[in-house]
């Protein structure tokens, strides 16, 4: 089968070690990107998220996509419509941070995996100078937003749940500002915001996100966690 995975995400694929029979979760889902990652290395892939337009998206690319093996369904992050130790493999990209309850949705997750099975999360992570502007600048962005941790915070979100973290690796990702608000449909109000303020950022948030403008182009990057954990 072939291969649909982005290289951004090899760090979730190196740590999930998905194997021919596992039957994944992917969790928050979006349009499918890691679903889509996922589907050649393995069995199944059941794909939910609680937004009823991002998935027919999804339907969408997985029609052109020819792929067989992956189901898209809406569903309740809170309240996951599986039995006990359903998966063996789940995976997640960018969905915890729009939790308002982390560790109930973590443990939701620690519930539906199978013993022995893995989770694998990526999320983007701050320190103490991006910790408000990030934040700040993401729920401008979504409206859904809740909050980029720490990684300290993320490890005591992790222990609270019953979850073990076995494995983590720290990746740095550079974006282009027009396509992280286009990518999220930001309303044009809130994008001009987010320029303003992009500009405005206190001198070392902006060190530490590695600002950049060229002409009316503004670039930045910030830090992700991958995460590995186990029951």
């Amino acid at each position: 089968m072939t291969d649909f995975a982005d290289a951004v995400l090899a760090p979730i694929l190196e740590l999930a070690a998905p194997e021919g029979d596992d039957a994944a979760l992917d969790y928050g889902c979006g349009v499918g990107v890691l679903a889509f990652a996922l589907a050649p290395h393995v069995a199944s892939v059941h794909a939910i998220d609680a937004d009823p337009d991002v998935l027919r998206e999804a339907e969408r690319l997985q029609s052109e996509l020819g792929l067989t093996n992956v189901t898209f369904s809406a569903a309740d992050l809170c309240h996951l419509p599986f039995d006990d130790a359903s998966f063996p493999l789940a995976a997640s990209s960018g969905a915890l941070h729009r939790m308002s309850d982390p560790v109930r949705a973590l443990r939701e997750l620690r519930r539906v995996l199978a013993p022995g099975g893995r989770l694998v999360l990526e999320e983007a992570v701050v320190v103490e100078v991006t910790d408000r502007p990030f934040n700040e600048l993401a729920r401008l962005r979504d409206a859904g937003h809740w909050r980029h941790y720490r990684s300290e915070e993320y490890e005591q979100l992790f222990e609270q749940a019953g979850l073990r973290l076995t494995a983590s690796r720290q990746v740095r990702h550079s974006v282009d500002l027009d396509y992280w608000v286009d990518a999220a449909q930001t309303p044009a109000h809130h994008a001009d915001m987010i320029r303003s303020r992009m500009r405005a950022l206190p001198v070392p948030a902006q060190m530490a996100m590695d600002v950049a403008f060229a002409d009316r182009h503004v670039s930045f990057s910030y830090d992700a966690v991958v995460a590995r954990l186990e029951r």
